[in-house]
């Protein structure tokens, strides 16, 4: 059994040309995490946290620029001027035309919690990444470049549900599918993207350890700095 990948988008949106990049980055983690029994517990990453997910994306990124998947060079944790100090940036999408700037955001969020609870956390991820976007000094890298700058959030958000529930797989499929369906809404020119595991995931074994809780998927949101301002 393998976990359960779906991408969308608009067809107005602009963000298509990452479908390869969510695509491998779901893939890594289902692969790596979900199938592989090899890795103690201690040594798998937190993740909730933004410093877990850099690694993914670079990884995935190089992975379909190297098959050829997409015509962006990656590059990631770069350091650059926010004001009067300095920053990382997390990834760089380097094309023919354009740059693109990405932060990448994550959080966790209980999967049968209030659907408004769930879109409002990827909401303030989107908005608290346009924050850090809006902060760097784009002056100073458009002096060593002619390419447009282009401003991108990753949000992922990863699931919880209590073990009662964890092995029912008709009811997450369908909550799931709910969850996106809200989102598709809420955030019209996003993609979206949703992984549900092929197994239940002992990642959150260390911060869940007593809540009697277990991770069964993710769902990841990708936007434009100038749609997230308009929200």
């Amino acid at each position: 059994m393998s976990g359960i990948i779906t991408i969308t988008a608009p067809n107005y949106s602009k963000l298509s040309y990452i479908r390869p990049l969510i695509k491998n980055v779901l893939e890594t983690i289902e692969e790596t995490y979900i199938e592989n029994t090899k890795i103690p517990c201690c040594l798998l990453p937190t993740s909730g946290r933004e410093i877990s997910i850099t690694p993914l994306f670079y990884h995935a990124a190089f992975e379909a620029y190297s098959a050829k998947k997409i015509s962006y060079i990656p590059s990631a944790e770069i350091q650059v001027n926010r004001g009067n100090s300095k920053g990382r940036l997390d990834l760089a999408l380097i094309g023919k035309e354009h740059i693109e700037l990405i932060e990448l955001k994550a959080g966790r969020v209980k999967l049968f919690g209030h659907i408004t609870t769930i879109t409002n956390k990827i909401r303030n991820k989107l908005k608290e990444a346009s924050g850090q976007l809006e902060q760097i000094e784009q002056h100073e890298i458009l002096q060593s470049t002619k390419l447009n700058l282009q401003g991108l959030a990753i949000v992922n958000i990863f699931l919880l549900v209590p073990e009662s529930k964890s092995s029912n797989a008709d009811l997450i499929h369908a909550r799931v599918n709910e969850i996106m369906n809200e989102i598709k809404g809420t955030f019209t020119y996003a993609l979206r993207a949703s992984l549900i595991y092929s197994y239940q995931h002992h990642i959150n074994l260390d911060s869940s350890k007593g809540k009697g809780e277990s991770s069964i998927g993710m769902i990841t949101v990708a936007s434009r700095k100038e749609n997230i301002d308009q929200m």
